[in-house]
């Protein structure tokens, strides 16, 4: 990595986006899902503009708005979207899994489409970490009865996941000049108004339950708001591989909670599965004990 504190960025950025399939479950059951697309964005995008605001930064130049919506479509608007979709036929364990499909698409992207270099560290820390994914969470993948509704909704995931990675080298390669406070503001915000016409389609009861209202808070506040923050630094200053590989920390962070909090067992293939997932990330980041402890500029794995 290029800056180490950006190691302790990635880790924090883990742990608010481990609860987002669970409050994404909760919301998408009891409300329109492209409700909760826009529901989330609404309160992430009036958050980051209040911060924006308060910093005096402006924000909404028109040479940007281009770049806005594009970002905010592909990297917020189709992808929440997707995965509220999905959330009403998959547990949110499942959906936790899927989205670790990111590095994944961000490497076949970056070698297939963009023709960049792909070094090998980076491919082995992608293969290792989708293995380790898929061994941590064997108990959720053999429930699955995979009905026609299911593998949809599976579908729709890998596409939202596809998209994340497609936007994250948009980002890289178009946005370079825009910084990261304006970037988060401006696409969320734009995505919002994207997922706008779904207020007109939605029965707002549910958001009397504390329960829906507090998860679509959640979503809005910690898995928008504050985290695009840290991301589109990530981004901007680490490159789109290791900004995405924070989907890599999911399962290992949903374990550790459900451990702790939940009274879930610590099987074998879990405690395998996030040990290939903490390998993985050595590799993807290009860790050493020296770059762990202190700030070491390194050549940039895409391009």
């Amino acid at each position: 990595m290029k800056k180490s504190s950006n190691l302790f960025v990635l880790i924090l950025l883990g742990i608010m986006w481990s609860t987002f399939a669970a409050f994404t479950k909760v919301s998408a059951e009891n409300l329109q899902p492209f409700f909760v697309s826009f529901g989330r964005l609404a309160i992430g995008g009036s958050m980051l503009y209040a911060v924006a605001f308060l910093r005096k930064q402006k924000v909404f130049l028109a040479k940007n708005f281009k770049r806005y919506f594009v970002v905010g479509f592909f990297n917020s608007a189709l992808p929440f979207s997707l995965f509220a979709l999905s959330a009403k036929y998959l547990d949110s364990g499942v959906a936790a899994i899927l989205d670790g499909a990111v590095p994944m698409f961000e490497v076949l992207i970056a070698g297939l489409v963009l023709r960049h270099h792909v070094d090998k560290n980076s491919m082995i820390g992608v293969l290792c970490g989708v293995v380790g994914i898929i061994v941590t969470s064997y108990g959720n993948i053999s429930n699955l009865d995979l009905a026609l509704v299911q593998v949809a909704a599976i579908i729709a995931i890998l596409a939202a996941t596809a998209s994340y990675a497609a936007a994250s080298h948009y980002v890289n390669l178009r946005c370079k000049d825009i910084e990261p406070m304006q970037m988060a503001t401006g696409s969320v915000v734009c995505a919002a108004l994207i997922t706008f016409p779904s207020i007109f389609f939605t029965d707002f009861s549910p958001l009397a339950n504390p329960k829906v209202f507090a998860s679509l808070a959640g979503l809005g506040i910690f898995c928008t708001g504050i985290s695009y923050i840290f991301y589109f630094k990530l981004t901007a200053e680490e490159g789109p591989r290791i900004a995405v590989s924070v989907v890599l920390l999911i399962p290992v962070f949903g374990t550790i909670f459900g451990i702790l909090f939940l009274e879930e067992a610590a099987s074998v293939s879990k405690i395998i599965g996030c040990i290939m997932i903490l390998v993985s990330m050595k590799f993807i980041l290009n860790l050493s004990r020296s770059s762990f402890f202190k700030s070491k500029r390194t050549p940039d794995l895409v391009g």
